[in-house]
Order: C-alpha cells, then sequence, then structure tokens
C-alpha cells in the first residue's frame, strides 16, 4: 500500500493510524490517495466548501466510482480509507457508489478496445473523442515529473483553477481544455497544467522535463 498526500509527501506501508490521522489533517484544496496497485486506489478531495470527494477504482475505467459528496462525512473517509487498507469486500457495499463518467449508452474506451477517431463518447457530463477519456485516465497514472534533476510531484486542477478558467456554464468544474475534474491530474500537454517547479503555467515556462 502507498499513501500520496496531495503529492507532497508519499507513505509505503502506511497503518491505520497513519491514514486516520492523514485525513484528519487535509486540508481544503487537498487530496489523499490510497493505492494498492495501479488502477486500484480509494481517494478523497477536501472541498472548499468543507465536503469530501470519495471515489474508488478497481483496475479498468469502467470499475471508477463516486459517492455524492454531500452524503459523506470526514467520518465516512476514514472508514473507507480503513476499509481499503484492509482490501475489505465491505467497500464496495457500504455507500451508494455511482458508476463515474460514463451514460449508459456509452461504451467505455480501455486500452485492449479499438474505437473509430471521429467517435463521440460522454465524460464527465460532456461530449468528446472517443480516445480522449483513456487520455484522460493515463494521465492520473503519471503522478510526477523530473525536472532540472528533481522529482516532482504534478499539480492536480484545483476548484479555484475550474473557476478561473469558467466563471460560469454547466460544466465550470471541468478543465476548459483537457476536460478533468477538480483534484485530477491534466493531461500532458493541457495547457493549464501548473508547473511543479516555478507554479507557472508549465506550456510557457522555461522549465524542462528531463527525458529518461
Amino acid at each position: 500500500m502507498r499513501l500520496n498526500i496531495n503529492d507532497g509527501e508519499h507513505l509505503e506501508s502506511p497503518t491505520d493510524a497513519d491514514v486516520e490521522m492523514r485525513v484528519e489533517q487535509l486540508a481544503v484544496d487537498q487530496f489523499l490517495v490510497l493505492t494498492s496497485q495501479p488502477g486500484h486506489f480509494v481517494q478523497t478531495y477536501h472541498k472548499s466548501d468543507g465536503c469530501f470527494e470519495l471515489e474508488r477504482r478497481q483496475g479498468a475505467s469502467q470499475d471508477h466510482y463516486a459517492v455524492k459528496s454531500s452524503t459523506i462525512t470526514i467520518d465516512d473517509v476514514k472508514k473507507a480509507f480503513a476499509l481499503f487498507l484492509r482490501q475489505s469486500a465491505e467497500l464496495a457495499t457500504s455507500w451508494n457508489w455511482q458508476q463515474l463518467s460514463f451514460g449508459p449508452e456509452v461504451d467505455l474506451v480501455d486500452e485492449e478496445q479499438s474505437v473509430s477517431s471521429d467517435a463521440l463518447v460522454e465524460y464527465h457530463g460532456v461530449l468528446m473523442s472517443a480516445d480522449w477519456p483513456q487520455e484522460i485516465e493515463d494521465a492520473q497514472e503519471l503522478r510526477d515529473y523530473v525536472m532540472h534533476g528533481q522529482r516532482l510531484g504534478r499539480v492536480v486542477q484545483s476548484e479555484q483553477d475550474a473557476s478561473d478558467e469558467a466563471a460560469s456554464g454547466e460544466h465550470s468544474g471541468l478543465c476548459q481544455e483537457c476536460g478533468v475534474r477538480t483534484a485530477q491530474f491534466h493531461v500532458p500537454g493541457c495547457r493549464y497544467e501548473q508547473c511543479p517547479r516555478c507554479q507557472g503555467k508549465l506550456v510557457e515556462c522555461s522549465c524542462e522535463i528531463d527525458i529518461d
């Protein structure tokens, strides 16, 4: 198990006490991700209104679920992380989980699928090209950059970013360019991604990402 604390700190093999303390200390506009293996995690985001988003994923993108944030308390977050830490099946039945992102009539895009490049799917409530949701999912696995010899955690989309990008509109909570939600990593190359080194716009700053 690995606990990611707002991409500023990582704990390997955290205990129940570690996880509970980090949840209690989670400030507004910060997130926690507890991962057992790639694509298998539970995560929370502390919203500016004091509520918590709670999500879990069990591998493929169609196995990514969320609970309505208005129903989630900090005690729910503690319990969910504790259940995931123990790999308890109770996690899947303790809340009213809803599959994320896709309407029932839309096929999910995963690596093994072949989808026409000009097809459209609904993702995060908006229409986009059929291959773009996988770009968003893949971007969540890229959690840091090596820049000028230093490994730095990537910066997620924040609620303030979203409000700055779109002051109003049905989908103002999403990045207006790459379509990620609050607390998700931008798709690399997005003009709204913040540089973790200088805090400017990554596509505009002079910082360089090291190439292996």
